[in-house]
């Protein structure tokens, strides 16, 4: 958005100035933290690292702000928009390192022997091989600081609007696209997995206004869920690799490490997923309107003063 003073002008529809308990999480108190991760990555990070950390921050807000409903949900969508597109021009350094990640994973989690995990990462860099370079940090601070600038000023208006039945609601139908994807998905289909991952990660980041309702509780579903998230992430990062290694010259392909790398990966997927499914079926095995009057209720016993 190019004119941050006018994202979502005005209230935004979900809550309302002293809507709920005083002390029930504010959305967009939770959207300004992921902010200020998101600016000091892009001002004084650099490297991978930083690239790893302003991605998860795009993304913490991409969540946040699909919460948003009423006349201004428009407003949050280009913006989750602006920032799905950020975080994928920065794609090209952080899959180099998550490349490097999933064949490390290969080598301590499924036997693979370092030096076929030496050989294919030489011949997934070799310039016939490797991708077309994209901008790096550098040159898309000014852009990227914009596009921030623009979060801080939605995250300053949605300050009013605070955990209420509307933004729980808003939750619940997420929670609901997190549990309906697991339930259904094709084990052996990487995208509709990969798709999962994306739903399990705005649950994730949905939780930050639940947690503070029952913290203890809140926490350990939280670490539950980044586990979850884990599992997932790497089999999406050995997709990707198996993707890049069936793309290599032929002759490349006919060389001694390459099946065994292959193997490797596809038999490490299986056991991630089947791993990723049973704890994906304990996080929700709750059915969303349970899921909903459960916290209603924490939610009332809050402004109970209980």
């Amino acid at each position: 958005m190019s004119e941050t003073n006018e994202t979502f002008p005005g209230k935004v529809a979900g809550g309302t100035a002293g809507a709920g308990d005083s002390r029930s999480p504010m959305l967009g108190g939770v959207l300004l933290l992921a902010v200020e991760e998101a600016g000091s990555a892009l001002e004084t990070g650099q490297g991978d690292g930083a690239v790893h950390d302003l991605r998860k921050a795009f993304k913490r807000m991409r969540a946040l702000l699909r919460l948003v409903r009423g006349a201004h949900s428009g407003d949050a969508r280009r913006l989750r928009e602006e920032l799905g597109d950020g975080a994928r021009a920065l794609s090209a350094s952080r899959d180099q390192a998550a490349q490097c990640e999933a064949l490390d994973d290969l080598v301590a989690k499924a036997g693979l022997k370092p030096q076929w995990r030496d050989e294919a990462l030489r011949a997934l860099a070799a310039p016939e091989a490797a991708p077309a370079a994209e901008p790096g940090l550098d040159a898309q601070r000014e852009r990227l600081g914009a596009l921030v600038a623009s979060c801080r000023a939605a995250g300053a208006l949605l300050g009013e609007v605070r955990l209420d039945r509307a933004l729980l609601g808003a939750i619940l139908a997420d929670y609901a696209r997190a549990r309906g994807r697991g339930r259904h998905v094709d084990a052996g289909d990487a995208e509709e997995l990969h798709e999962l991952r994306k739903a399990v990660i705005a649950h994730r980041f949905h939780m930050e206004l639940l947690t503070p309702l029952w913290p203890v509780m809140g926490r350990a579903r939280e670490g539950e869920l980044h586990r979850l998230r884990e599992k997932l992430g790497k089999h999406h990062d050995l997709a990707a690799v198996l993707l890049r290694l069936a793309e290599l010259p032929r002759e490349v392909a006919d060389s001694d490490w390459h099946a065994p790398v292959v193997a490797a990966a596809r038999a490490r997927q299986e056991k991630l997923t089947r791993s990723a499914l049973r704890l994906h079926a304990r996080l929700f095995a709750e059915k969303p309107e349970a899921f909903r009057r459960r916290h209603a209720a924490y939610m009332k016993a809050m402004s109970d003063g209980e």
